[in-house]
């Protein structure tokens, strides 16, 4: 497990000290205003733009690299911070954590860049956040203690320190990511939660990573003034993977001081919305059966929007969650007693009305999970009665004369509960027979009951082909649906019938061949 870096600032910032994080501030906001238009006109030339689309809000061609802007704001910025900490520049300010943390800035921008650019495929911008993660891990970034209280904490061995480290780190990247679908969304979260880590980085002492938040603070602020709605410029991929990041980066260095479980808590706390978004993204992908990767419009933003908010309120009523969960998340460090505990329950319950207005409980219904299941232990083989029709099928499968596999065929029918079966076989599959041979099965109970051609009768007509297209014959199922319905897996077992019985036709067809060769 790496170890620490050098540690070349002061590890505490006087309350007197503020000058510093006011200059920091005021020099990211300025560098975003100044260079933001600069990007938005080299972004049009170069036709780096979001098109309207039918995945797309906006109905106009809007330049998306405005993650350069924050970018360039950021780190002149916060090595501007590192020199004025310092007193004065050395190099050997910017190596270990310093150097990698930059490091990682420059990697995770240029790969937003190039997706931005070129449309990189999901699992090369997945692998290529992991690869971030693991760098900063190597520098020295790294969560180290985990502790459910604010004492004792657990030292996390080497390589639960690297999992953890690096899924926080992709964590965040793709929730900052997954938000960014409104004008401004992303960046006002951004600026909230880093003004709210800012105020307890001082009201704490431990002001490790003040200069960075300063820096990311003022970066957002100067950019929304070209974000928010209406948007001149949208930052991408390469901004939202970078302010990502970023956040990620410093909540752990802020965290290697402290309790990682409890400094790590507040930021899950403030960005408790875009988490929350991630989080129930791959849940509700893979139970409606998508691409867990894919994008789609099912986000907490996209569910406002299909309400009959405006964009602009949309934003206003996530930068306000934003703020009250900021506020939550203060109040947790301030009470210090096992009154923090009961702090959450409030947002807690509140978060679980909202999650269930907007629908997001229908994906995880009682009634839907458990026929999941059902159908999952069942195609596995796992339940009763899979395994009990897979013992007919070893005996259809075992037959050796069409008598004996039609027998055996009536036994399966019976089990599926059908009324009527009707197997009409060609010539092919019994040698010297001109015409076709039909069997028919009636269940016993119905007789001559049965009257086909009823409206509420359930027939299947399944063609005995082989994938070489040889046609063996036809197999007719009927159920009278007035006297009971069909079960929840009749058509799949049906289906398993088909295929068993088309194994044996071929298995005799192939026979007969041999013989008369």
């Amino acid at each position: 497990m790496p170890t620490g870096g050098l540690i070349t600032l002061r590890e505490e910032v006087a309350p007197d000290n503020m000058l510093a994080i006011f200059i920091v501030f005021l020099t990211a906001m300025f560098c975003a205003l100044l260079v933001t238009p600069v990007v938005t006109r080299w972004a049009i030339q170069r036709g780096i733009c979001d098109y309207p689309s039918s995945r797309r809000i906006h109905h106009d061609c809007i330049p998306r690299a405005g993650g350069i802007a924050l970018f360039v704001s950021f780190v002149i910025a916060y090595t501007g911070g590192l020199v004025w900490e310092a007193g004065a520049f050395q190099p050997a300010l910017l190596f270990r954590e310093q150097a990698f943390f930059l490091t990682g800035c420059c990697c995770i921008f240029f790969l937003g860049l190039w997706d931005d650019i070129r449309h990189l495929p999901p699992w090369v911008k997945f692998l290529g956040q992991v690869a971030v993660g693991l760098l900063v891990w190597v520098g020295g970034i790294d969560v180290e203690l985990l502790s459910v209280t604010l004492h004792k904490g657990i030292v996390l061995p080497g390589w639960l320190s690297l999992c953890v480290t690096v899924f926080w780190v992709v964590l965040l990247i793709n929730a900052i990511n997954l938000i960014d679908g409104l004008d401004g969304l992303a960046a006002g979260i951004c600026l909230f939660v880093s003004i709210t880590l800012l105020i307890l980085s001082l009201a704490s002492g431990k002001p490790m990573f003040i200069i960075g938040l300063s820096a990311l603070a003022g970066s957002c602020l100067g950019f929304l003034r070209y974000n928010f709605n209406p948007a001149s410029i949208f930052m991408g991929d390469c901004g939202s993977y970078f302010l990502g990041y970023v956040l990620a980066s410093l909540t752990i260095q802020g965290a290697m001081k402290s309790h990682a479980t409890v400094a790590l808590l507040i930021p899950i706390i403030a960005l408790g919305v875009p988490l929350l978004d991630t989080l129930l993204a791959p849940i509700r992908r893979f139970i409606l059966g998508k691409k867990i990767f894919g994008p789609d419009q099912n986000h907490i933003h996209h569910i406002l929007l299909k309400l009959g908010y405006s964009q602009r309120r949309v934003v206003l009523i996530i930068y306000g969650v934003t703020v009250f969960l900021g506020l939550v998340s203060l109040a947790f460090v301030f009470v210090k007693d096992q009154r923090a505990a009961f702090i959450l329950v409030l947002p807690g319950i509140l978060i679980f009305l909202a999650v269930k207005k907007l629908g997001y409980l229908e994906y995880l219904a009682a009634d839907k999970v458990w026929g999941w299941l059902r159908d999952l232990t069942d195609e596995a083989g796992l339940s009763n009665e899979r395994r009990s029709f897979l013992n007919i099928q070893m005996q259809i499968l075992r037959s050796d004369s069409v008598e004996e596999l039609w027998d055996n065929v009536c036994i399966a029918v019976e089990k599926l509960d059908f009324d009527l079966a009707e197997l009409i076989l060609e010539p092919a599959v019994l040698p010297g027979l001109r015409d076709c041979a039909t069997m028919r099965w009636i269940r016993q109970d119905v007789g001559d009951g049965l009257e086909l051609g009823g409206r509420r009768q359930f027939k299947l007509e399944m063609p005995l082909m082989t994938e070489e297209e040889s046609v063996y014959g036809i197999l007719w199922l009927v159920k009278d649906l007035k006297r009971s319905n069909i079960s929840h897996y009749t058509l799949r077992r049906v289906e398993h019938l088909r295929r068993t019985i088309i194994g044996v036709l071929d298995r005799f067809v192939r026979k007969g061949r041999t013989e008369q060769e």
